[in-house]
């Protein structure tokens, strides 16, 4: 309840998960069959990243806005670009200036087509009121001032059967990853045909491989992790990076990422150690 986003808004763990999301969506949008898309953990849906909040930390320095620095960005990332540009227009003239960033909310949203259903689901009070403002009324979005977890048990498996579900927890409690995993396992049971993308920090790399090892133990379905670290992940009293956990994740994504990956290595990595990768856990079959 005490995590606000708003601090971390356009950083390098957002960067990483907006980047594959919008890849899994685009895969998931080649065919015509309409998708349910499930957000457990929601946030606030736009960031304001002139607020006090984002100014304290200047984390999006960092991350987002390290990124468009690079001219090549708009060529190795164009659905990202172009996703930052729809919510700040100047960008797409050729200004420098970001002032909103988009939350995985606002991305689900703009990727609806017709057909189409989108759940967000946001635990903290206000954060919840200001999601629906930010998102507006749409008869196929459903909001819920709820527990991503307990959703993930309520309303799985959606209507309709195919779509992706989105786990991103804040990581406050000691025992996030034991209750993530159960509510992953949990969640797969109840729609097995789903494709879930779990976001996750990386601060000690060893335990991080050995929750990833312990879980791929229990899925019966294809898995990858998706990671990029910024320094060598030996130190556990700081976040070195993040990843993305794919579960029955799009053919051939990872030859999509790799070179999104490599572009995003040579801009965030700032210390010797760092690095990116594609992890297969699972094999497919």
């Amino acid at each position: 309840m005490n995590y606000r986003h708003a601090f971390h808004a356009g950083n390098v763990g957002d960067v990483l998960k907006h980047v594959v999301l919008l890849e899994l969506l685009h895969a998931l949008h080649r065919k015509p069959n309409p998708v349910h898309l499930l957000d457990t953990h929601a946030g606030i849906g736009i960031y304001d990243l002139a607020s006090d909040e984002a100014q304290r930390g200047g984390e999006y320095r960092l991350g987002v806005s390290a990124v468009l620095a690079d001219p090549a960005a708009g060529r190795v990332l164009p659905r990202y670009l172009a996703a930052l540009q729809a919510l700040n227009p100047e960008l797409a003239r050729g200004g420098a200036g970001l002032r909103r960033y988009p939350g995985s909310p606002w991305l689900l949203k703009q990727s609806l087509r017709e057909g189409d259903r989108l759940t967000l689901c946001e635990l903290h009070p206000q954060d919840a009121e200001t999601l629906k403002a930010n998102i507006g009324r749409d008869t196929r979005v459903a909001i819920h001032h709820r527990d991503g977890f307990a959703a993930l048990k309520a309303l799985l498996p959606p209507m309709p059967r195919r779509g992706l579900a989105l786990i991103d927890p804040a990581y406050e409690a000691k025992d996030e990853f034991t209750v993530l995993s159960k509510a992953v396992l949990s969640g797969l049971q109840r729609w097995p045909v789903g494709q879930f993308a779990i976001w996750y920090p990386i601060k000690e790399q060893k335990t991080v491989d050995g929750w990833k090892a312990d879980l791929a133990k229990q899925v019966q379905a294809e898995t990858i992790a998706v990671e990029l670290t910024i320094r060598a992940a030996t130190e556990a009293r700081q976040m070195n990076g993040s990843g993305l956990l794919l579960i029955n994740p799009p053919w051939q994504i990872e030859q999509t990422l790799r070179p999104m990956l490599d572009f995003l290595k040579s801009r965030l990595v700032r210390e010797a150690g760092g690095g990116a990768r594609v992890q297969t856990l699972v094999k497919a079959g």
